[in-house]
């Protein structure tokens, strides 16, 4: 592949620089402990739930984690309820202990 190749008016590269994450779902948090600390500071973490049918016909419910290291975003999660309709942007990331994958948010937007 060459340096440069355009691919849907971005850069091979531009494409492979390409972290973003759009979903929408309902805030679910997690039992336990929310507010945990690594190397990279103070971070809260809750999930997402999204329900679908999956290609068996039968209903069901994926629980994506989520992570945030902004004290902002940590309140306006907060001040939801459990089950509150959500949209979040963000990246796909790996915890850099255990390697699961997460969510970081960069955005939430409660929705109505």
């Amino acid at each position: 592949m060459k340096e440069g190749l355009k691919v849907e008016n971005l850069t091979l590269k531009e494409k492979m620089d390409v972290n973003e994450v759009k979903i929408s779902g309902y805030l679910h948090f997690l039992s336990g402990e929310s507010i945990k600390e690594n190397r990279c500071g103070r971070y809260f973490q809750c999930s997402i739930r999204r329900d679908f049918i999956d290609i068996n016909g039968e209903p069901r419910h994926d629980y994506l984690l989520l992570r945030t290291y902004d004290p902002r975003i940590e309140e306006i999660l907060c001040s939801l309820e459990d089950g509150a309709p959500i949209y979040v942007e963000g990246e796909a990331r790996s915890s850099l202990g255990s390697g699961k994958m997460y969510i970081l948010i960069k955005n939430v937007e409660p929705l109505s």
